[in-house]
């Protein structure tokens, strides 16, 4: 009889020691920032987050496994003016196969208050007969200042590519994302003269992708979560002569579309990269009129033209990213947006984000916007549009 002795090792894989240099802008140090900097690693494979302290060095040691990492940052600090200030950091898709040091730079968040993306969902649902549903799409624009504000020229649309999964190929001769934002599929305008449609603080207005009741118009999705028939505006897609225009809901005005034979606004049900704008002068027809506003993608033999807008125009950006993908490429610039949120339960799950309540006032919510949407939003919620929390949320 012989014996096969046979040793059973689990492969392990190997951990590295990895110094993450938080890296704050000219004119401050150290000093000037609180002493509990936190720092967190998040493994893109799978999502497990670790987090550090940075030391009074600014230095922030990690012993972690081989693997592809994101590393954030986001902290408040009180100025002598009384005023807190955000500061957010990031270093994306980075794969830790050694010792390794990195720099991570520190950027002020621009979050004077004003018009934000309170709540996106994008998600879609099920039919009954197990079919993707996407019509039921909607976002709530929130106005979180003190001061009344107008609707008139504010423009939405998502970022290309459609998905975080893809890298994106926006970017300049040393792989920085360019400083104009290419708009895929269809961006939209609300209409008026300026001053038609007021928005008082803590008011909102609902962008429909199509404004029905969507659990009992026989258009619908019985499954849909959401009835969006007294919503402020839909998104009619004319050019496609396919899209159903809801009579009770005005209509928003179609800037620009790379793609005319679809039939609804294509938000992308995996996680668009969303932008809240506003054109020069509000003056669309101008700015669409303008070639010099217009680039095909780097890289790419397609004809097809983006719309491009300067960052600057835009007054709130949200990344939600796709996590049935290991890989998870940033869409929006770091000053716009250091984070990401995304639906943990995946595309077509009735399921929406939402910001965080950071304060109540009276009735008046004032909702976290610390341009990190890590920190900012709460996920896998049941949509609730045109409901404000009546407590506030961690």
């Amino acid at each position: 009889m012989s014996l096969f002795l046979i040793n059973c090792k689990d492969d392990v894989a190997p951990s590295y020691t990895i110094t993450i240099e938080v890296n704050y802008p000219d004119g401050f140090t150290v000093a000037d920032f609180p002493a509990d900097v936190l720092v967190t690693a998040t493994n893109t494979n799978n999502t497990r987050t670790t987090t550090v302290t940075a030391a009074s060095d600014g230095n922030a040691i990690f012993e972690l496994v081989e693997g592809n990492y994101n590393f954030t940052t986001s902290f408040a600090v009180n100025g002598n003016d009384g005023e807190e200030y955000i500061f957010n950091g990031i270093i994306s898709n980075y794969s830790l196969i050694s010792e390794s040091a990195l720099t991570m730079n520190l950027i002020l968040a621009n979050n004077s208050g004003g018009f934000i993306l309170k709540e996106i969902y994008y998600a879609g649902s099920r039919t009954p007969e197990n079919n993707g549903y996407y019509e039921d799409q909607f976002h709530e624009i929130y106005n979180n200042s003190g001061d009344t504000l107008y609707a008139d020229g504010l423009c939405i649309a998502s970022l290309d590519p459609n998905s975080s999964s893809k890298q994106t190929s926006w970017v300049d001769g040393n792989g920085e994302l360019l400083d104009r934002l290419p708009l895929i599929y269809q961006a939209w305008m609300v209409p008026g003269n300026g001053t038609d449609h007021p928005i008082l603080p803590g008011e909102s207005f609902i962008i429909a992708v199509d404004g029905i009741d969507h659990q009992t118009d026989e258009n619908g999705n019985p499954n849909s979560p959401v009835n969006l028939g007294n919503a402020d505006w839909e998104t009619y897609m004319e050019p496609s002569g396919k899209d159903l225009d809801a009579s009770s809901v005005p209509n928003l005005t179609l800037v620009y579309t790379t793609i005319t034979t679809i039939q609804d606004w294509l938000v992308p049900v995996y996680g668009p990269a969303e932008v809240l704008f506003r054109l020069p002068e509000n003056d669309w027809e101008s700015y669409v009129s303008d070639a010099n506003n217009f680039m095909t993608k780097p890289g790419s033999t397609s004809s097809t033209e983006y719309l491009m807008i300067d960052k600057e125009f835009v007054i709130d950006a949200v990344e939600c990213a796709r996590l049935d993908r290991d890989e998870r490429y940033q869409r929006l610039p770091v000053e716009l947006d250091a984070g990401y949120t995304a639906i943990e339960a995946g595309s077509y799950s009735s399921l929406s984000v939402r910001r965080k309540a950071k304060m109540i006032i009276g009735n008046r919510v004032i909702y976290k916007d610390t341009n990190n949407s890590t920190e900012d939003f709460l996920h896998d919620l049941t949509p609730t549009p045109g409901v404000n929390p009546t407590s506030v949320e961690e």
